[in-house]
């Protein structure tokens, strides 16, 4: 399945196949192409929709899907066309085989609906695609209205879930916007071979507005998309191996992030590649957060890298929190986070002394192990000195120890003081693309279609199978002292 969105608490998807490769020579994305669900045409006009912007159309796409889609032999497209669209009705399309969703009109949600949750869930589809053909596929959350009155409407605007597929924007297929959302905006659970694109969100300036949250089964690609927000940007969460993230711009946003975890046997994250992340003025540029408990190593977090990554004026760069939240207690064990490397950070912290590049509150009772630190051009925007902090991180750089044979693990903390500029540091300047410090706000009005969306319609297809990729596979990279790495090799063309 494969998504294209634009959202300003708002959320535009696209969904299409691809036949990149992340794990095991198996492709993302829907396994047939995008003209074999064309034979069934499933327009939600005929099943009672009104492009009026007050006739709820949530009934209209629950009968389109029931009565045409999952009846349709050969493949089916259910097509909500150009218009107006108000939703006062959740929507649960559950199944179906070899299908599409073509949002080509902008559907509001109602500050007053009933949506238990969730505004449009898909789930346990199979080779399923969700996109625009015309550039004006959106869905607009109202979310400022919301908090405005205090309603109980606490919709995600979109939850795909138990669901091989992909979403982008594409040339033919046009983009997907999501706007506004009361809450969360888009949400995978347990995805696999999972392809997202060409996404924008835009969100309120407040916590709790989450870009994309993520468990990824096994083999997600997630690329080519923008957030503005306040909170995570994309956020992977347990279960989730073999995930692929680049080309992400956090925008005004809580930053990327791996949690929050509490301490548990079922916390199994690993094979997660972050690379080229782009943070304008965000709360952190990453973050993993985890909380303590249970007994001993409890849970994991490993096996994955982190590299290029840029920031102007990001309030944390690097973070790393098992207190989470202040959370101390109990401290009898923790996750147990291994076997990370970050490197080639570049860019601006605010206050390079109170939080510098580096600010890693590791476990007193498991400490992070085989941690690579490498390669932090960085500085600060205020004062002229920066500060890394780490408790309890043995592995290399920085402000991490090395851990010597068999040694066990101990406490201990850690600074590293730098008083002149890395010698590679580059002065950013603030992009473009990013808004100004409030965001969009919290109580006012989020447009859908303007700023234009980065990923502008007729701008080009960007799947894997349009760029004629393989995405490589995760290889292990073994190493002299017995720590497991991987690299991933350079992506070529098509951008």
């Amino acid at each position: 399945m494969k998504f294209s969105l634009v959202t300003a608490a708002a959320v535009i998807l696209l969904v299409r196949g691809a036949m990149g490769q992340l794990v095991q020579g198996v492709p993302v994305g829907p396994t047939s192409p995008l003209s074999d669900k064309s034979g069934t045409i499933c327009n939600v006009l005929d099943y009672g929709a009104v492009a009026d912007g007050k006739t709820d159309i949530g009934v209209a796409i629950t009968n389109a899907f029931s009565q045409c889609v999952v009846k349709a032999s050969g493949g089916a497209t259910l097509l909500v066309p150009e218009g107006e669209y108000l939703i006062t009705t959740g929507v649960v399309l559950n199944a179906g085989t070899k299908w599409a969703f073509q949002l080509d009109g902008l559907i509001t949600l109602s500050e007053d609906g009933n949506f238990n949750n969730n505004a449009i869930v898909v789930k346990r589809a199979t080779d399923f695609e969700m996109y625009s053909s015309n550039g004006k596929g959106a869905i607009q959350g109202q979310g400022y209205k919301q908090r405005i009155s205090g309603s109980s409407q606490n919709a995600r605007l979109l939850r795909v879930c138990s669901t091989g597929s992909e979403l982008e924007q594409k040339e033919r297929s046009g983009k997907d916007i999501q706007i506004d959302s009361p809450t969360f905006h888009l949400y995978h659970n347990d995805a696999t071979n999972l392809e997202n694109y060409h996404i924008t969100i835009r969100g309120g300036n407040k916590g709790g507005l989450d870009g994309i949250d993520i468990t990824c089964l096994s083999n997600c690609y997630i690329h080519h998309i923008e957030v503005t927000n306040r909170d995570e940007c994309i956020s992977v969460k347990t279960p989730s191996k073999n995930v692929l993230i680049e080309e992400i711009y956090c925008n005004q946003s809580g930053g990327m992030s791996i949690g929050s975890l509490d301490a548990a046997s079922s916390i199994a994250i690993e094979f997660i590649h972050m690379r080229n992340i782009y943070t304008h003025q965000c709360t952190q540029m990453l973050m993993i957060k985890t909380w303590p408990g249970g007994t001993g190593a409890i849970g994991y977090v490993r096996n994955s890298i982190f590299e290029n990554f840029q920031a102007y004026d990001t309030t944390y760069a690097l973070d790393i929190d098992q207190y989470w939240y202040g959370r101390t207690k109990p401290n009898t064990g923790a996750i147990a986070i291994s076997d990370l490397v970050f490197r080639s950070w570049t860019g601006t912290v605010n206050n390079g002394i109170s939080r510098g590049p580096i600010v890693i509150r590791g476990s007193n009772v498991v400490p992070l192990t085989n941690i690579t630190l490498e390669d932090f051009n960085m500085w600060t925007e205020n004062k002229n000195v920066v500060v890394h902090r780490c408790n309890n991180v043995y592995g290399t750089g920085y402000c991490a120890r090395e851990l010597e044979g068999d040694a066990t693990p101990t406490g201990f903390s850690s600074t590293v003081t730098v008083s002149t500029t890395p010698a590679s540091f580059v002065q950013p300047t603030r992009p473009a693309w990013g808004v100004g410090a409030t965001g969009y706000g919290v109580t006012v009005p989020i447009p859908v279609y303007t700023p234009a969306p980065r990923w502008g319609y007729g701008r080009g297809n960007m799947s894997l199978a349009a760029r004629g990729e393989s995405r490589p596979t995760f290889a292990p990279e073994i190493r002299l002292n017995g720590s497991p790495r991987y690299t991933t090799p350079a992506v070529t063309g098509g951008r």
